[in-house]
Parts: C-alpha cells; structure tokens; sequence
C-alpha cells in the first residue's frame, strides 16, 4: 500500500465504533479507488467487481438522503450485497437506527412500520416500511435499551427467527483491525443479513480485503470462486465445508490456497477436522461459537472437536464464564454484570474435551428415549461409501418419534461396493455402535443434502 494508507488500520481504531464502516471504505477509495471491495457472482459468467470508489459513492449518496429527510429509522430490503453495506456504513455515520432483516423475518418489523426502506435501487422511501404495515402499536423508542441501534435476526435453526437488538459496538466487537488480516480475500457463503454474515463481511471491509460471494453453493462454484478470486480465509459451517471436501472437483480442491478456515454456526466434529487438515495442510482452521443474541463466545484454535474441559466454571479471557446444566445445556456469561443465557447447546465431557452433541431442540424421542442427530450423523459418515449424511425425525403414531437417515454417497464408489451393500453396512454398524430407538429406520439415498438459508441442515422433517 502506499504512504497514504500505509497506516489504514490504526487511522481506523481512532474513528469512533460507529462511523467505521463508512470510514474504511472512504480511507480505500481515497488511495485505491479501482481496488475491488466485492465480487458478486464468483464463479460464474456473471461475475461482477464493484470497487472501493463506486462503493464510497454509493454510500455517500445514502448519506445524503438521510441528512435530507432525517428518518427515524431504516429498514434494510436488500439483497445485493453491495446494497447492504452502503447501507449499513451510511446508517452508522449519520447514526440512524437500522434493522438488518432477512427474507423469512421480515414480517417481525411490524412495529416498525413508520421506518424508511432502502432497497437494492439505494432510494430512500419513506413513510411505511410495507412490511406489516400498521401490524403493531407505534413504540415511543424502537429500542429497549438506549444504546441499541441495530436489530438484526436470528437463523431460525431452532425455531422461527426472531428480531434482536445490538449496538455498533456489539455488531463490530468481534472484527480484528490487525495488520495480519489487512487485504485478503473473504469468501462470503453465509446469508448476508444474518449474524454470521454481517461479520464476515465487516471483517473483510474493515481490513481493506476483498469478499468474494460465490453465485450459488454448489460445490464447485465455491471452490471456481475460492480459486479464481485468490481467496484466502473461508469462514463457514461445517456443514458447507463437508460438502465442499466431498463433492468439490478434486482439481479445484488442489488449487486453493487458502491460510485460514473459520468454521461456525455449527459443532465440528473430529471427522470433518481430520479431513479439512488432509485437504488442506498447514491451514489454521479456527472454530468460533457464536450467537445472534450474546455476538462471539469464544474461539477454539487447537484443531480439535468441542473446546477445553477445563474452561468449565473459569472465567475466561474478555470476561466469558461457561458453566453447564445437570443435563449438559451450555450455559454462558459474557461478564459478572451480565446473567446466565441457556443456549439451548448440548455438551458432553469426554476426557480432556466438552464435545458438542447437538442442540436441545434437535433432541429426536423416540417412545421418551432421547435420540442426538450428531452422533448418529457421525455413525454413519464413518462407513466405507458414504460421503454425508442427515438424521432426523420423523412423526409416529407409535413412538411420537422415529429416526430417519438421509445418505449422499461417495463419488467414485469403492471398489465393488454398492448403494445396496453400503446401506446394509450402514445398519449394521448402527445396531452395533447405537442402541435400537437411535437406529434409523428409514434410510434413503439423495443426492446432496438440503442446506437452510444459514448453512445447516434441517433436523426435524417440519422444517424442510
């Protein structure tokens, strides 16, 4: 870089929390105006560059409405990226309160109804954000607490999602202004307008990097985007991860080169981390529990599953206290002057290791036996033949519960195997490993498995 923007990430720690968005992205168009900030469709033909100058334009001129009209909050309708984070820098700047809400919540905002919208087109209407209009009484404050400014949404994996409130300081607390991360290349696969997202690409914004967003997560478009574009930190969910390892093009696989994988959203076990150290020798691979509601827990960067045994009833680094209930529900406190969050996470103690085993609410039972998806999941990944699977559970009449399996195959098959014998070895190996309510009694063979909007698969058969 040069002089000018030699000193980028310090100039950007004296800017206040909320004005530092808009601010990086100003400091890079001052002295890189041509460098590409994003890349929509990575990996296809549509590939499309927007650069830090057009990127500054645009939020510049969203700053202009809001100085002119003064809303008393956005609602951010976006689904081009490039959209988003004008949207969102120029909000901070002006210090416009702002909901960042995805597809399926946006009928949440209701009480909202007299915020403006933003769409993709970056023009101001206001008067009625459309959405549930007049669904909700008026709130004399949009927020519960005076330095909230921000409402975001959760995924929804445990149920329908649900509008929580964050400050800038919040929203921005986990991004890293160190030299080590300025300028690299950030694949986004996340949706943008939830919480992994929104970090993801403040992360790569922050620190004068590219975000790569690949045009679809078909296997093989992510990794033509991860190699084509010289991305080099792949922030994902292991679910996303397996199934770039399994059914990515080898060639494309050989090509990347990647320095760091941050795996979130999900437990990753020690057969996913076995293979992605196979794949990919020498890379960091770093595992962040998170939540929409308490932001980043803590990190695990050892290479291993679950985290420290030992951190249980110790206070952390940054002040985080982890403790369990009798039934092995994660309990979290970010700080002494914050109460205890259930987080619905299952863990289990393993010698050394607290090893996820899955969320309460994924929990199939089966006539009042508890079944954990994960562990059959494990099962079954670990027969010869079979590339991914899913557990989850289907209604009886009988039981209330039954477990059903979905499988994806290996491509190529090893030798003289068959998707008759693998099935066969599956159950063999199941009745052998599990105990009979946790067997599966419907297994079928598809051909990748169904990924939800937040990149993980869906347990339960009504959530499909």
């Amino acid at each position: 870089m040069s002089s000018s923007a030699t000193d980028f990430l310090s100039r950007l720690t004296d800017v206040p929390v909320a004005n530092r968005l808009a601010a990086a992205i100003d400091l890079m168009a001052q002295a890189f105006p041509e460098r590409t900030a994003i890349v929509e469709q990575a990996g296809s033909a549509q590939r499309r560059g927007i650069s830090y100058g057009v990127l500054a334009a645009n939020v510049k001129a969203v700053e202009q409405q809001l100085v002119d009209q003064r809303p008393r909050g956005v609602v951010a309708r976006q689904r081009e990226i490039d959209a988003l984070v004008a949207t969102v820098a120029a909000c901070g700047r002006q210090q416009v309160p702002l909901a960042v809400v995805a597809d399926d919540a946006r009928d949440l905002v209701g009480a909202l109804h007299d915020w403006a919208v933003l769409g993709d087109g970056l023009q101001l209407s206001v008067g009625t954000t459309g959405i549930g209009s007049q669904a909700g009484p008026r709130r004399e404050d949009a927020f519960d607490s005076a330095s909230a400014q921000v409402v975001v949404a959760t995924s929804g994996t445990s149920g329908p999602p649900k509008l929580v409130e964050h400050s800038w300081d919040s929203l921005l607390a986990a991004a890293r202004l160190s030299e080590q991360w300025r300028g690299l290349g950030w694949l986004m696969v996340y949706d943008a307008t939830r919480w992994a997202g929104t970090q993801v690409w403040l992360q790569a914004l922050l620190t004068a990097g590219t975000l790569v967003v690949p045009a679809s997560r078909a296997p093989d478009c992510v990794a033509r985007a991860i190699v084509e574009e010289d991305v080099s930190i792949l922030p994902a969910t292991p679910t996303l991860l397996r199934r770039l390892l399994t059914s990515a093009e080898s060639g494309l696989l050989s090509k990347m080169k990647l320095a760091r994988i941050t795996l979130g959203g999900e437990a990753a076990d020690a057969q996913l981390l076995a293979k992605t150290h196979a794949a990919f020798p020498g890379v960091k691979v770093t595992h962040v529990y998170a939540t929409t509601e308490l932001g980043e827990v803590f990190r695990v960067v050892d290479g291993r599953a679950g985290f420290p045994a030992e951190w249980l009833g110790k206070t952390l680094p940054g002040g985080v206290r982890l403790t369990t209930r009798r039934d092995g529900e994660l309990l979290v406190q970010l700080s002494r002057d914050t109460a205890e969050v259930a987080t619905g996470d299952l863990v289990e103690r393993r010698d050394d290791r607290c090893e996820f085993t899955g969320r309460r609410s994924d929990v199939i039972v089966v006539g009042g036996a508890k079944v954990y998806p994960r562990r059959v999941e494990e099962i079954l990944r670990g027969v010869s033949g079979i590339a991914d699977a899913r557990v989850y559970g289907l209604p009886s009449a009988i039981t209330g519960e039954l477990v059903a399996a979905q499988i994806v195959l290996a491509d190529p098959l090893p030798a003289e195997a068959t998707p008759e014998s693998i099935r066969a070895a599956a159950l063999t190996t199941c009745r052998t490993a599990l105990e009979p309510h946790s067997t599966p009694r419907l297994l079928d063979f598809v051909k990748h498995l169904m990924v939800n909007t937040s990149g993980k698969i869906p347990r339960h058969s009504s959530r499909l």
